[in-house]
């Protein structure tokens, strides 16, 4: 029976990273769907739902029939330190299971080093849904350096998540390799950085 993922980016607009650039709320909603068409080729069924409520993403996933609730978000309050945090329901909840499959595919990932899962009851994306629920935080978008690696690495981050939510269905996940080439000041400095590139074999 093909299991359905129901996915709840951010919509913190209000919650600005430190590259002043872009915010946790539009960085999410490119995250999920990133990480939709990657479960989607897995042959999972997936509902993305970005800017409602709560509340109604809660009931519209419980009316689907959701096997699995997924909120998606970036971290602040951390200072440099940063990290992989995913939240869960308890220890024996079927929530914790699929957070653990994901934090262990995640959190080597991420470039923080206070990676860690937490119980947490008072989450209303965790109390609320009938379904389990793995509320991921991927990294803290308050340090400079973290949220440029966040905007960089989305296609990385989808890629890890769904390997974690593979890993707790049992479906075989295929790696993908990529290859980042950074971050530049313009379009000038990073066509001149490509053409002095040179790819060895052997």
């Amino acid at each position: 029976m093909t299991k359905k993922i129901f996915l709840s980016p951010s919509d913190q607009v209000e919650n600005t990273y430190a590259t002043g650039v872009t915010n946790e709320g539009d960085q999410m909603g490119l995250l999920a769907e990133l990480l939709e068409q990657r479960l989607v080729k897995k042959g999972f069924a997936v509902k993305r739902m970005h800017k409602y409520s709560m509340q109604y993403k809660v009931a519209t996933a419980d009316s689907w029939g959701a096997d699995l609730y997924v909120p998606l978000h970036s971290n602040a309050c951390n200072g440099t330190v940063g990290g992989t945090r995913i939240f869960y329901w308890s220890k024996e909840s079927a929530g914790y299971k699929a957070g653990l499959a994901i934090f262990n595919r995640l959190a080597p990932l991420t470039p923080g080093t206070s990676d860690r899962m937490s119980q947490d009851q008072t989450l209303y994306e965790i109390k609320m849904p009938k379904a389990p629920t793995a509320y991921i935080e991927t990294e803290f978008h308050d340090n400079k350096a973290q949220a440029i690696w966040i905007q960089d690495h989305l296609p990385e981050i989808a890629d890890a998540i769904c390997a974690g939510i593979c890993d707790y269905y049992g479906v075989p996940y295929e790696e993908r390799f990529s290859v980042c080439l950074g971050t530049f000041e313009s379009r000038a400095a990073a066509e001149k950085f490509i053409k002095g590139m040179t790819i060895k074999e052997g």
